[in-house]
């Protein structure tokens, strides 16, 4: 069949029935007025939609769809897109024609029309097809996820999406149509909770620590990676990590209202700090390298060392802890023959400490 627009439905490229993968297209904009080849695979996205006239026809499965589509997103450290309620809509007429013809065909024509007759600015858009005997939402996932060219779109630079699972003759049809809107950006990737992780080289450590209930970030969806650490956070970064027990005193006098004031009277008990100063614990200070270290080495009784790694910690109170973290490879220097004690602790590179030491 030829496949200019003047044909309006396109079939795939060497599809049978019996294929349950048909090949997806690329529609840029820019192939508005041009014929689309067989060859392209689907892409697609969107920025604001023009609210509808109508009320839009519940979708079948539609938020289940984009959030299975989601989880393959997150676990390639791509944003989600977001569930659209008139892209839902245009998956459950698309679903209901798929299923009604029993084949699996793309129509990229009835889309761009409904595109235009509901207003929608698109920049660009890709429509996947599946069917399986289950209905799974799952399935149909694995189903896309494991063809390349439905992957490429599940994992595309889209904004948002709609899908429908409709049923006919025994079989369940999945659509769903990824687009990209017109102004929108690609949310970032969500890795453990967090937004602003994927581009950290300690996110390993940080998934650990979260995964073992060690932090909840800085707010509900930031770790704040590159904050240094204070004092008090420490005390809770331990106090979780050993399961410390409650402490029956109050060590110290300047930790009143410090959410932290629980975890430094546990470590204060534990005989793991004696504080800053007489009677102070200095909750808000930034922890250095050099008390991390001691910190650690309190928490992990470590053995002795005869060896001296680094040069600038001589005669410090914290060198034969930073040595003892070295010889048990938990604590690398700043430099070859340095240790750079006096550095603040990123909330980051404590991930990576105490997951060294209290990792499996």
């Amino acid at each position: 069949m030829d496949p200019s627009p003047r044909h309006g439905r396109r079939p795939t490229v060497g599809l049978e029935f019996t294929d349950p993968y048909p090949e997806p297209r690329i529609v840029p904009r820019s192939f508005l007025r041009r014929p689309i080849s067989l060859a392209a695979a689907a892409l697609v996205a969107v920025a604001a939609l023009v609210p509808v006239s109508a009320t839009p026809v519940a979708a079948a499965g539609g938020a289940e769809l984009v959030d299975v589509a989601n989880g393959y997103r997150a676990d390639a450290g791509k944003g989600p897109v977001s569930v659209h309620s008139v892209l839902n809509q245009i998956a459950v007429e698309r679903g209901e024609q798929v299923a009604d013809e029993g084949s699996l065909v793309h129509d990229f024509d009835y889309i761009m029309r409904r595109f235009d007759q509901e207003n929608i600015c698109w920049q660009g858009f890709g429509e996947i097809l599946a069917y399986n005997g289950s209905g799974d939402y799952a399935r149909f996932g694995e189903q896309w996820y494991n063809s390349t060219t439905h992957r490429n779109i599940m994992l595309g630079d889209y904004t948002h999406a709609g899908g429908h699972r409709a049923q006919a003759d025994g079989r369940y049809y999945g659509v769903m149509i990824f687009v990209k809107l017109c102004g929108a950006s690609v949310p970032p990737p969500t890795i453990a909770g967090f937004t602003d992780i994927a581009g950290s080289s300690f996110t390993e450590h940080i998934v650990w620590l979260v995964n073992e209930g060690i932090t909840s970030g800085c707010t509900s969806t930031r770790y704040c990676p590159t904050d240094a650490v204070s004092r008090g956070e420490m005390a809770t970064f331990v106090k979780r990590v050993l399961g410390l027990p409650i402490a029956a005193y109050d060590y110290f006098g300047d930790d009143g209202g410090s959410s932290h004031q629980d975890s430094i009277n546990r470590m204060a008990e534990a005989t793991l700090t004696a504080g800053c100063a007489t009677g102070r614990y200095c909750p808000g200070g930034s922890l250095t390298r050099a008390q991390m270290a001691s910190f650690l080495d309190r928490s992990l009784d470590l053995p002795t060392t005869n060896r001296d790694y680094f040069s600038d910690d001589d005669g410090t109170t914290h060198e034969a802890a930073i040595n003892r973290l070295a010889a048990a490879g938990l604590v690398s220097g700043c430099t070859e023959s340095r240790f750079c004690g006096r550095y603040a602790v990123s909330r980051e590179q404590m991930a990576a400490f105490l997951h060294r030491a209290f990792g499996d």
